[in-house]
């Protein structure tokens, strides 16, 4: 017998017919446990954005063992292995039980290109975008995620999701290109809203059915699509240049719109939550340790339910004004008005809000890796880039910008591992998710961060 997800037992009560819509079973798998057994298709994998302002301390994140290569009779097993043994430090203790799943970058560079530092913007734009930024506030290029939205972003209902942690509706750091981002969710019943209220079905049920006013809009492409050829023979070529590019919009609009005709086959076991009550959502620490864990649970949730492949997360601005009641200066005027501490050799007050920032990351790993799904997790099929704006904040420094990717991509990437990065250019890493998650690309960047070297270690 053919198991299939879409299963029903079927009998007779009383003379009518009784069919009884099945749980998600392993049988449904096929033996690696990484797609479904009857169609193949494979456990889609996701990938997401962590952004916190201001950087860390590199006295207290960065490991002191050596992660590069050396020279001898080294094989490239035991470089790998060496690696993957760099010791616990104090501002990444909150990840140590997930220590396995992720990778630390140090030692990587964002590049100027003679365009200047913009102060707390330059290595934003630098990691997501592969190119030195021209104006202060403004990408070059479309935002690393939406070009990974473009190629996985389309079989679900939402291309992406982001997500503002504090509140602040400008926090967004995914986007086209130039000043515009994507719009972010501020709060927890507004993120629970755009995820789980008008337009959702719970995949899971066994009354799943195409919503009607999805399937009108269906219908109203169709027409623009068979009107196309008409229309476009009548047309300039710069028109048709313009149309091309209208029509490639009309595209996805399509698929997203096919994507919601068709019932997502779920593999994690979750329960849609009820609808949270409001909580309070601004910049002071207690608060924020609040609210991420709860949007984390949603957005770990969305992912399993096919809402969307693609989430970016802020927890706060670039200059992190993040706080903590009672103190008198917030995150970014304590990196600049705080004293080295020379008997530790660091700002001790400024790199406790670092630590919460990684703190607030690990809360977000741990509610995807709470998520079974196949024979893994939600993390183990996902990548999770978590980057920041500076290596040292009180100098705006670029030299060193430390970056974390935690999830395998379904088994395309070696976890547990420190890669020094040697002075090489932040894009790199940009590259290597892109290959990971199987995308045809040889080179990204451009000028001094144009790169066609991954992070071959990673990379399985």
């Amino acid at each position: 017998m053919v198991f299939d997800r879409r299963l029903l037992l079927r009998g007779l009560f009383q003379g009518a017919a009784v069919s009884m819509a099945l749980p998600f079973l392993d049988c449904f798998l096929d033996e690696s446990g990484q797609a479904l057994a009857a169609t193949g298709k494979r456990i889609p994998t996701r990938f997401g954005t962590y952004f916190w302002g201001c950087g860390l301390t590199k006295e207290l994140y960065l490991p002191k063992s050596d992660s590069g290569p050396q020279g001898g009779a080294e094989t490239r097993a035991q470089y790998l292995a060496r690696l993957a043994k760099y010791e616990d430090t104090p501002q990444l203790a909150s990840l140590k039980p997930l220590k396995s799943k992720f990778n630390l970058f140090s030692g990587m560079r964002a590049e100027v290109d003679n365009k200047g530092n913009f102060q707390h913007w330059t290595g934003v734009a630098a990691i997501s975008t592969g190119i030195a930024p021209t104006q202060d506030q403004r990408f070059d290029a479309q935002t690393i995620d939406q070009t990974i939205a473009d190629v996985i972003g389309h079989t679900t209902r939402f291309k992406s999701i982001e997500v503002s942690c504090s509140g602040n509706k400008n926090e967004s750091y995914s986007s086209l290109g130039g000043a515009n981002t994507n719009p972010p969710e501020t709060s927890v019943l507004g993120l629970y809203t755009r995820l789980f209220g008008p337009g959702f079905q719970d995949p899971s049920k066994g009354d799943w059915k195409p919503d009607p006013h999805v399937m009108m809009q269906q219908s109203v492409l169709s027409v623009v699509a068979e009107d196309r050829k008409r229309f476009m023979q009548n047309l300039s070529a710069n028109d048709r240049a313009r149309m091309e590019q209208y029509f490639t919009s009309v595209r996805e609009a399509e698929q997203q719109v096919a994507a919601e005709l068709q019932r997502p086959e779920v593999v994690a076991q979750v329960t849609i939550p009820q609808s949270p009550e409001e909580m309070p959502v601004n910049k002071s620490v207690p608060a924020l340790q609040k609210v991420v864990p709860v949007m984390s649970k949603l957005l770990a949730i969305g992912l399993a339910t096919n809402q969307t492949n693609v989430f970016n997360m802020a927890l706060a601005e670039p200059a992190s004004t993040i706080f903590m009641p009672g103190d008198s200066k917030p995150f970014h005027q304590a990196t600049h008005e705080e004293p080295v501490d020379p008997a530790v050799g660091y700002q001790p007050v400024t790199s406790k809000f670092s630590t919460y920032s990684m703190e607030m990351y690990a809360a977000l790993l741990k509610e995807l890796d709470a998520v079974q799904e196949g024979d893994g997790t939600l993390l183990d099929h996902s990548l999770v880039l978590a980057y920041t704006d500076t290596s040292y904040a009180k100098l705006h420094g670029l030299d060193g910008i430390p970056m974390l990717l935690a999830g395998n991509a379904s088994g395309r990437v070696r976890t547990g591992m420190h890669i020094a990065g040697a002075g090489s250019p932040v894009s790199r890493v940009g590259l290597t998710i892109q290959q990971a998650l199987g995308m045809s690309i040889d080179k990204w960047g451009a000028g001094s961060m144009e790169t066609n070297k991954p992070v071959s270690e990673i990379l399985v």
